[in-house]
């Protein structure tokens, strides 16, 4: 019942707000900005245009939802979109996913910044902890529900996330901030620019972070050691030649120390073992990128980027080098839009063999290359269009494969908007599936062949996770549609899916069957010192194959309403169904279904005062948790023109909560995620 009233209070009391009228460099929750409809977007259509007239299933989180809501990174800024899969593992670590049962090791979004893929060859995911920009410099965050692969390539499959950050020449300021709480020790903050003199329309920033996070309370099997520590350096140059070109020039370090208990298989026994010991990351990213308007109707990107990732922890041992260039073309010719790119990337993959994890093939480095069009055309001028393409690429592991798309987008009238696609999205098998052999948990004797004697049934056998060069590109066709409808103070957005994917992730285990009949025979014999002898010798192989065939469905809907032009309110709703055909035994996919309800509200008590609140009901079942509401609360208040403070709660509704409980995922521990409470301070000089 308290829960009740307490959400019923925060959510439904919207009439009593104002907006803030601030002032500076903090940022005004501008009408349109709380809406999210009529802000511009880049990555469903690799154009620029508007978020509400987009043949795609589109959400922005924009900067005036990342500075109310006092998220302190990007995992948290990604709470604010409804439908995504945002689920904290531990303090230090991240499931994520869109439209799909999400992991530590998720591969099938693709995640960029600026444009700039941030990959992980391992697994093809993401490591979440190590992209640690600082949120206040996003201008926003475009996420794309479903396919993208056309336009950015594979591992696209469920959905991308760019990250946009904001020209260096809204943020020529300096800017202090500094926050500590319940699991936040602390993190401060500085960021600096201005203008360059070298050359005219030139700016710049730089900025510096330090931050160290507290463990958990409690962890799900042993005591939680999710400590963090974090140092990242970064800028950005933009430099405008004239009004027809200009170079942006990024980069960022960081370093990671994360605290994190390990389960990993004993070495002698073969069983599941704590491992208490640190992950260390250090991650680089560099970019160049220049625009260039040909002409009034034509425009060109090249785009060339470089990124290490280096990774020390018990099991693996990482040093990857990314090489990176883009080419696009956009142009019109006449009543069509056609946008044309290539694409090369050079991943540099050298192995280090450690117990845990070693190579087969000796695989050193990674190629794709390949080239995408797009063309838009009218099939009813101003009413109906029509949008044709297809990437093809090129990669290391599988060959050459193909995505193609068809869109249509009706615009019904000024309010509504109608659009429906089909398209082909690729999944290349990550390395661990291609090409690791991974040594995991042992398998139990009494599994094989049980003899009644728990001190014998109980002893494991050395198991190892075998990557193969016959696995296949995951492929998944998609049919979408989705509906909007944008008014003066409501709109309602809806998108509903169906993918069918062949060649799905899955494992077979291979078991010699010399290996029952020796041990069976030493038993029968009452040779008991032999077999003990014999077990340790043997080895079982589970084996990746891509023999899977999978569908999904679902949709989301997301209703927006400003009862005033003071307050917003959120309300979304996502439901996805996964089935697997066949003898379902992936190590990277779930079946079963998701579910959200997701409630928000942006607005402000007085002149000074603002509140914004998120509210989450999660369904755990696939998570192998207990269904959950994630209350999240922040109180700002704008002390003077160019300072403000912060009060920010979370998981207000529980002591603590777990949120992930995937008990075949390989060596990470879960913790109970606790209730949170931070201040922060930020001044603009």
């Amino acid at each position: 019942m308290i829960r009740v009233v307490v959400l019923s209070f925060l959510l439904f009391a919207g009439d009593s707000f104002a907006l803030v009228d601030e002032l500076g460099e903090f940022d005004d929750l501008a009408f349109e900005s709380l809406l999210a409809t009529d802000v511009q977007v880049t990555s469903a259509m690799k154009r620029t245009q508007i978020a509400s007239k987009t043949a795609a299933s589109v959400y922005v989180i924009t900067k005036e939802q990342i500075a109310s809501s006092g998220v302190s990174s990007v995992a948290e800024s990604l709470t604010l979109a409804p439908g995504m899969q945002v689920r904290r593992i531990d303090n230090n670590k991240w499931a994520i996913g869109i439209r799909n049962p999400s992991g530590r090791y998720t591969s099938k979004v693709l995640v960029m910044v600026d444009g700039q893929s941030i990959y992980n060859p391992s697994f093809s995911g993401v490591y979440w902890e190590a992209l640690n920009l600082p949120v206040y410099d996003i201008e926003r965050i475009e996420i794309v529900r479903g396919q993208g692969g056309i336009l950015w390539g594979s591992n696209a499959t469920n959905g991308v996330v760019n990250i946009i950050t904001k020209h260096s020449i809204d943020t020529r300021s300096t800017r202090l901030s500094a926050s500590t709480g319940t699991r936040v020790d602390h993190d401060i903050s500085m960021r600096f620019g201005g203008d360059l003199d070298f050359a005219s329309n030139t700016s710049y920033r730089l900025y510096v972070n330090d931050q160290s996070t507290n463990a958990s309370d409690q962890g799900l099997q042993w005591a939680a050691r999710d400590t963090g520590k974090k140092q990242s350096i970064g800028g950005r140059i933009d430099i405008a030649f004239n009004d027809d070109t200009s170079i942006l020039v990024q980069g960022d370090y960081t370093d990671i120390k994360a605290g994190q208990t390990l389960k990993l298989a004993s070495l002698d026994t073969f069983e599941n073992r704590q491992y208490i010991g640190d992950q260390k990351r250090v991650h680089k990213q560099l970019m160049l990128r220049m625009d260039n308007r040909i002409s009034d109707t034509a425009n060109q990107m090249l785009q060339l980027s470089l990124s290490k990732q280096s990774g020390d922890q018990p099991y693996y041992m990482e040093n990857f080098t990314h090489y990176d260039a883009d080419y696009q073309l956009n142009t019109i010719w006449g009543d069509s839009q056609f946008d044309f790119g290539l694409h090369y990337r050079l991943n540099q993959t050298p192995f280090i063999d450690s117990d845990y994890i070693t190579s087969l093939s000796g695989i050193d480095s990674l190629r794709q290359y390949g080239a995408f069009f797009q063309v838009s055309f009218p099939l009813i001028p101003e009413k109906v269009d029509l949008i044709l393409g297809n990437k093809s690429e090129h990669n290391s592991l599988t060959g050459w494969e193909h995505q193609p798309l068809v869109r249509l987008a009706w615009n019904i009238n000024d309010s509504q908007f109608f659009w429906a696609s089909v398209s082909q999205g690729i999944r290349i098998p990550s390395l661990a599936e291609f090409d690791y052999s991974t040594r995991v948990v042992g398998t139990e004797i009494g599994d094989l062949y049980s003899t009644g004697l728990s001190a014998i049934d109980d002893l494991r056998i050395n198991t190892l996770l075998l990557g193969s060069d016959e696995v296949q590109s995951e492929k998944t066709v998609s049919a979408e549609f989705g509906y909007r409808i944008i008014e003066k103070n409501w709109g309602v957005d809806l998108s509903l899916f169906y993918a069918k994917s062949k060649n799905a992730s899955n494992v077979s285990t291979h078991i010699d069957p010399n290996i029952i009949a020796t041990f069976e025979h030493f038993i029968s014999t009452g040779n008991f010192q032999a077999a003990l002898d014999f077990i340790p010798e043997q080895t079982i192989e589970i084996n990746f194959n891509s023999e899977l065939e999978s569908t999904s469905s679902g949709g989301e809907l997301i209703f927006n309403w400003m009862p005033a032009s003071d307050v917003k309110y959120q309300l979304g709703y996502s439901h996805a169904e996964y089935e697997f055909d066949g003898a379902f035994n992936s190590p990277i996919d779930l079946e079963g279904i998701t579910e959200q309800i997701f409630l928000s509200l942006n607005g402000a008590l007085t002149e000074k005062h603002s509140l914004h609140t998120i509210a989450r009901w999660e369904d755990g079942s696939i998570y192998n948790t207990e269904s959950y509401i994630d209350l999240d609360l922040s109180w700002r208040w704008q002390v003077s023109e160019n300072t403000a403070v912060m009060f920010m709660g979370n998981n207000l509704l529980n002591n603590s909560q777990l949120e992930y409980a995937r008990t075949n995922e390989q060596f990470e521990i879960p913790t109970y995620i606790d209730r949170r409470f931070s201040i922060s301070l930020t001044i603009i000089l």
